[in-house]
């Protein structure tokens, strides 16, 4: 009798030294295909993109990227940003269960019984970044891009989190169907999230869509000519995109405090823009606002960015917006280009890092930041398979609207 009870403790711990090393595995092998992901960044981009432009034939690469756009997501021709119309419909985001429910196959085990509820749950456990709050965020409701210079974008209500728990995870079902054939395109069974937006990716009605906006920043010289700036942003740092080259600034429209006016207030491209620059550029910790105060933009370097504005030394344009196949997520794309003199002057104490990464600047003269030149060249040497869609996309973009980008800025003051 004795000896069949220690038997029976002994299954029973056997039995639970099992089961948790089957939860220990499942966490394990989510960390390494989050690993396997960041590793194979660029050909994943690659496969996304081509299934994508297969299933829907109106998406396009730009200028040969994996960053797709589509005539109904672009202006016809750029537009200053000031020219795009941003509104608020407070309605409720859309509940896509089967979305949900095929998110769920990529979320490891919490315990022996349960998996993870969500994937930004699994990640702030499993793989947290040094940035992941859940912070409000502006919830793309609605688009219009064809009325000829003025664009039209309607946001809602939505939080950071919602971004994570359907980019990061498409994205990682993709790394996960293509593990044993890389550069093969998978089946459409294999990545069930991805099946559901296949006809219509951006379908604002069936997900929820936090936008980026992705900034190319050209700094012109007297004689006409352009360079641009990067951010590698680091490993461990940021909880999308990590380990790529990425626009400089970028960052998600959300309001910079939890104060009540701000969510109305900081519904506003340029001051989104502005603080990506104070935090990116000039190291400034990133703006949150968490007991309610507001960003003072009467202060430098936002009074600074704003006065170069006015004057005509700096312009910003808008380019429409794009879809970044791996994860799908949604980046409006703009572009701003300071006169060489008030560039400096703005960043005379810009930053080697920041928070998110190292800012990729060319050779520095006098401490003064240069950038890299704006030719197909320079482009050309960028390491492809380490570069963000947007990145990879608004430099293409630049390129081809160059010489109005860089043209003499006294033609747009009328």
């Amino acid at each position: 009798m004795f000896g069949t009870l220690i038997a029976l403790v002994g299954l029973y711990y056997a039995w639970r030294a099992l089961d948790q090393a089957v939860v220990g595995e499942s966490q394990a092998s989510f960390v390494r295909d989050r690993t396997d992901l960041r590793q194979r960044f660029g050909q994943l981009c690659e496969v996304a993109a081509d299934m994508h432009v297969l299933a829907r034939p109106s998406l396009e690469r730009i200028g040969g990227t994996s960053l797709l756009w589509e005539a109904s997501m672009r202006p016809p021709t750029p537009v200053p940003l000031a020219a795009v119309t941003l509104e608020w419909q407070d309605t409720p985001p859309p509940v896509n269960l089967p979305l949900l429910r095929a998110a769920r196959h990529c979320l490891p085990k919490e315990s022996k019984a349960n998996r993870y509820e969500r994937y930004s749950s699994a990640m702030g456990v499993l793989a947290r970044p040094s940035l992941f709050e859940n912070r409000p965020s502006f919830r793309l409701v609605q688009t219009d891009w064809s009325q000829p210079g003025r664009p039209r974008l309607v946001f809602g209500s939505g939080q950071y989190f919602d971004l994570i728990d359907q980019n990061e995870a498409v994205a990682h079902e993709l790394a996960v169907a293509t593990r044993h054939a890389p550069e093969e395109r998978p089946p459409w069974r294999a990545v069930p999230m991805r099946r559901l937006l296949a006809d219509d990716p951006l379908s604002l009605a069936e997900r929820v869509v936090l936008p980026a906006v992705g900034t190319l920043t050209l700094r012109r010289t007297p004689d006409g000519q352009g360079t641009f700036f990067l951010l590698y942003r680091g490993a461990g740092q940021v909880a999308t995109g990590e380990g790529t080259y990425g626009p400089l600034p970028a960052g998600m429209v959300q309001p910079a405090s939890f104060s009540p006016l701000a969510h109305r207030q900081d519904l506003d491209l340029w001051r989104t823009i502005m603080r990506e620059y104070n935090e990116e550029l000039l190291g400034a910790p990133e703006a949150r606002g968490d007991l309610g105060a507001e960003v003072d933009y009467d202060q430098p370097p936002y009074s600074l960015l704003n006065a170069a504005l006015a004057a005509g030394s700096l312009r910003v344009w808008c380019l429409g917006m794009a879809l970044e196949p791996l994860n799908l997520a949604v980046c409006l794309l703009t572009v701003a280009v300071f006169e060489a003199e008030a560039f400096d002057t703005i960043f005379a104490e810009a930053v080697e890092r920041n928070e998110e990464g190292i800012v990729v600047s060319g050779p520095r003269s006098n401490g003064t930041i240069t950038g890299l030149p704006l030719d197909t060249t320079s482009v050309g040497d960028l390491p492809s398979s380490r570069m963000s869609s947007p990145a990879a996309g608004l430099l293409q973009l630049a390129l081809q609207h160059r010489d109005v980008l860089l043209s003499d800025p006294d033609r747009f003051q009328a």
